[in-house]
């Protein structure tokens, strides 16, 4: 019945996303199982905006756990329910009673799904933060997980499916997000613990996703800091592919790795960096990174009607953003704020443009222009994003063959301890 909610958004988002997202990865789906419920137990670093990137992005339909507090109101329960979101209340989002009751009426609409076979999502940590770290799970996905199985007399084949969330940075236009799926968790097979000791599955569930976790979320904080933030930037570049916006099972080398770094890597890293800033040349140069053709002939073959969106979308990101990092104090939301209003002020514009431009011509040509100049101003900020790249590769073509081969020999070695 609130279908429509879901797929209205989806199509609203379309532009803010094309802006807030260059590249979208997502590794090891033959763990993502088709055909049985699976609970996902995901990191949280970047609020509302992590279940967008699954309900929207993932090609699987998704409904997602969220802060209780903001369903209170009728109509944003209506509107968050169409959404596909589903509130989980914590002891700070309301008083205890209606968690209590909140929280039982879930437990029973996500048994439901698991019944239909649908996948709900939920943000393992408890609390969302826009940093590259992992902070001790709740116990909560192992609970809803024992609950389920035994309401249906143990013949439910639930999976937990432990996934991690990484965003190339934070606050800014066209990042690159790395989903991983990793080793699926089939609950059926801990029947006996849970009938003899359901408190110690819960525990054993919950190392499980932390350890997997702990494996493929970028972990930057402590020793090697901007080491680690500058491998995780080789990773994308080296796995970059130029002509898809979603790229499936390509990530081939270890993020552990780059948590687990030793000494003698970073400083292997420092000193490739080094060799970067003397030949002033990025990594994605020396990589061999190609160019999107496709996205800069879209851009270019549209520019009548695309560079003015993109011109006025650059304006209104700039204005909103900064509006939005002045006014509102906690940075967990920033992402997400600047997302859902750029959806707004975009339905607005297309709406009066498209009436204005009715008014000249009649028919379903002003709506193909819209469509056609609102993918073209994506392809525009894909383009003005590449412009350091396509700088730098001047110079990087300009330095004779040694000086390439000592810079690419360094950049390989990293890669190959990275494997």
């Amino acid at each position: 019945m609130r279908q429509w909610i879901f797929h209205f958004c989806r199509n609203a988002l379309r532009l803010p996303l094309g802006i807030f997202i260059r590249k979208v990865h997502f590794d090891g789906k033959e763990n993502f199982k088709k055909g049985v419920p699976v609970l996902l137990a995901c990191n949280h670093p970047n609020s509302f905006l992590d279940g967008v990137i699954f309900e929207h992005l993932s090609g699987r339909s998704v409904y997602t756990l969220a802060r209780g507090d903001a369903f209170l109101s009728p109509v944003a329960n209506y509107i968050l329910r169409g959404m596909r979101l589903l509130p989980i209340f914590r002891a700070t989002d309301a008083s205890a009673e209606i968690a209590r009751k909140g929280n039982a009426n879930t437990k029973d609409e996500i048994y439901d799904l698991f019944t239909k076979q649908h996948s709900v999502l939920i943000f393992s940590e408890g609390i969302g933060y826009p940093e590259k770290a992992l902070r001790r799970l709740k116990k909560g996905t192992g609970q809803i997980a024992a609950d389920s199985v035994r309401k249906s007399d143990f013949t439910m084949d639930l999976y937990i499916l432990p996934t991690a969330l990484n965003y190339s940075k934070f606050w800014t236009k066209q990042q690159t997000i790395h989903v991983t799926y990793g080793e699926p968790i089939r609950v059926l097979d801990y029947i006996d613990l849970i009938n003899e000791d359901e408190k110690g599955f819960i525990e054993l569930a919950t190392e499980k996703i932390q350890i997997s976790l702990e494996k493929n979320v970028v972990l930057t904080k402590g020793d090697h800091r901007d080491e680690k933030e500058f491998a995780q930037e080789m990773l994308i570049n080296e796995n970059y592919h130029p002509f898809k916006f979603k790229i499936k099972d390509k990530w081939d080398y270890s993020i552990g790795k780059i948590n687990t770094m030793s000494a003698d890597l970073a400083e292997e890293i420092k000193n490739y960096k080094s060799e970067l800033l003397k030949y002033a040349v990025l990594d994605s140069n020396v990589g061999n990174q190609s160019i999107d053709f496709v996205s800069a002939f879209i851009a270019i073959f549209t520019t009548g009607v695309s560079l003015p969106l993109y011109i006025v979308w650059s304006l209104l990101w700039y204005a909103v953003d900064k509006t939005i990092k002045s006014k509102i104090k906690n940075i967990v939301f920033w992402d997400s704020v600047v997302v859902g209003l750029m959806m707004i002020v975009g339905l607005i514009i297309t709406s009066i443009a498209g009436a204005i431009l009715n008014s000249f011509i009649p028919g379903y040509w002003p709506w193909l222009f819209l469509a056609l100049g609102t993918y073209g101003a994506i392809c525009w900020f894909r383009l003005v994003d590449s412009f350091p790249h396509l700088w730098k590769e001047l110079k990087w073509m300009s330095l004779n063959k040694n000086e390439r081969q000592s810079i690419l020999g360094k950049r390989n070695a990293i890669l190959s301890s990275l494997k």
